[in-house]
């Protein structure tokens, strides 16, 4: 009797057993549509660049993976980081936001810098500032939504740990944000019940509750079927439309052409090119033009 009361409790706590979701009640499409003030954070003023790398510079194990890159994106820019397979492109990305510590370098948000350790220390660390860190939201390959919470919990868990606002408005954003990505009806549903599509479209969801002023891509689309691929593509022009700094890391050439204000190419963990896209495609740069020789741009 022991082990079969066991048995049910383990299987009643197994969320990847649940393959029924409540459904989403009139309260929440209310809040959905519902016209409030922006719950925005307040971000200083400034005429400094939104995020400024310089002379970035990453080894592991002694080998070389970023070199000296530079990089300045101005508040409201979108920017496509391309280039080919092992240039150091998710690297970049990592060090923007503090998931791995520069070797050499510095970067700056807002004009505010990331200090390095104090003499007689050799590597450089990020200040532990929670509201420049608040600042910068990221979007991962493989979506890293948490498994153990529904779509609705895996938007509020960030936003009520930093107390970003009474729980009242945080239920309503978290309803507008998945209206806006077309997840609402899924609010209740677990991650292993959603699609890789529909788990990307909230994770973006989960990365705007906390009002980022930076919004990071990492190859949003790269761990999705083919048929899903234009459903997140969607939700990020549309984020570009908007006005939010964005820099984003993709293979999907036509996608980055279309939304960006800038193109940075990269190989062998070095810039070598950051252009328009109209200078890119004019062939005025002859190693991005042999990288795209077999890419039909719109």
């Amino acid at each position: 009797m022991f082990d079969f009361l066991l048995k049910r409790l383990e299987n009643y706590l197994d969320v990847t057993q649940r393959n029924t979701a409540r459904p989403v009640d009139a309260e929440m499409q209310r809040l959905a549509s519902a016209r409030r003030p922006a719950m925005a954070r307040s971000v200083a003023q400034s005429h400094e660049p939104a995020l400024q790398a310089s002379k970035l510079h990453k080894a592991y194990n002694n080998v070389e993976v970023l070199g000296a890159v530079s990089l300045q994106i101005q508040p409201g820019e979108v920017v496509s980081v391309i280039g080919p397979s092992g240039s150091g492109k998710t690297t970049l990305i990592r060090l923007l936001n503090g998931l791995e510590q520069i070797d050499n370098g510095e970067i700056q948000i807002n004009g505010n810098l990331y200090s390095p350790r104090p003499s007689g220390q050799q590597k450089p660390r990020f200040m532990e500032n929670a509201e420049h860190r608040l600042n910068i939201g990221m979007v991962f390959q493989s979506f890293n939504l948490f498994p153990h919470l529904t779509v609705f919990g895996n938007l509020l868990l960030a936003p009520r740990y930093h107390h970003l606002a009474s729980d009242a408005e945080l239920r309503q954003h978290a309803c507008e944000l998945l209206h806006k990505v077309g997840m609402l009806e899924h609010a209740w549903k677990y991650p292993h019940q959603l699609s890789g599509g529909q788990q990307q479209r909230v994770a973006i969801a989960r990365a705007l509750m906390m009002r980022p002023q930076i919004m990071l891509f990492d190859e949003p689309t790269s761990a999705l079927d083919p048929e899903k691929v234009n459903e997140v593509l969607q939700v990020i022009e549309s984020l570009a439309h908007e006005g939010i700094t964005m820099v984003i890391v993709t293979h999907e050439m036509n996608f980055a052409f279309k939304v960006s204000d800038r193109i940075v190419f990269m190989e062998k963990g070095r810039v070598v090119c950051d252009d328009t896209p109209q200078a890119m495609r004019s062939g005025q740069h002859p190693r991005v033009e042999a990288f795209l020789k077999d890419v039909s741009l719109a």
